[in-house]
């Protein structure tokens, strides 16, 4: 059973994941802050799909259903979605905390960072077409968002809402969750932010 949930879970983003228990490093270059953006987006994703497969699920019965090639599917579905929206609403909040406390030209670097970040996760399994959807999406973002306000207003309300739309379970069951899995989704999320404040250094943008 061990052997079957360490070869699910391995196939997605495992190296980001590992890294991210090595420590807490200082956030004081793009190359710092462009890790930690992936790493804990990687990390707060799978950490509340996992969880909220075995809560609802059951823990027997979520390591059976690793067995399912269908299942399988969805779950790899649900959690690459669930990522690229994280790594979206992480950036936008890092960007504006950092435009309004030290560097209001940081976001003109916004949708490239956003492509190196994918780029970098094409060799974990991500899809050409949902990269190319994803970077899509993100500029559209760009193009509305408030970076003066925007690390205050609720940053992190989409990738709480691509939790409950793409996890997979059962529209019927799902109903009676949406309240609870967007709640814990939202207290990870806390964590990071609190994080990325304490870590945050005077970036030194020369080193990428």
């Amino acid at each position: 059973m061990v052997k079957q949930v360490i070869g699910v879970l391995k196939d997605f983003l495992i190296k980001p994941v590992k890294k991210l228990f090595l420590g807490k490093k200082k956030i004081s270059s793009f190359n710092d802050l462009r890790n930690f953006v992936s790493e804990k987006s990687a990390y707060v994703s799978q950490f509340t799909l996992y969880g909220y497969l075995r809560t609802r699920m059951g823990g027997i019965n979520f390591y059976k259903s690793l067995d399912d090639l269908e299942f399988q599917k969805s779950v790899n579905i649900a959690r690459w979605n669930i990522y690229l929206v994280s790594v979206q609403d992480l950036l936008l909040f890092t960007f504006s905390y950092i435009y309004n406390k030290q560097d209001r030209n940081i976001i003109t670097n916004a949708n490239s960072f956003f492509r190196e970040i994918l780029e970098e996760q094409e060799p974990y399994g991500l899809a050409i077409e949902l990269k190319n959807k994803s970077i899509k999406e993100f500029s559209e973002r760009v193009e509305r968002v408030n970076w003066h306000m925007g690390y205050k207003q609720r940053p992190f309300e989409k990738s709480c809402e691509a939790l409950f739309i793409w996890a997979p379970i059962a529209d019927q069951l799902k109903d009676l969750d949406k309240e609870i899995v967007v709640n814990s989704m939202d207290v990870q999320w806390q964590n990071v932010m609190i994080d990325f404040v304490k870590l945050l250094q005077p970036l030194n943008t020369n080193v990428r």
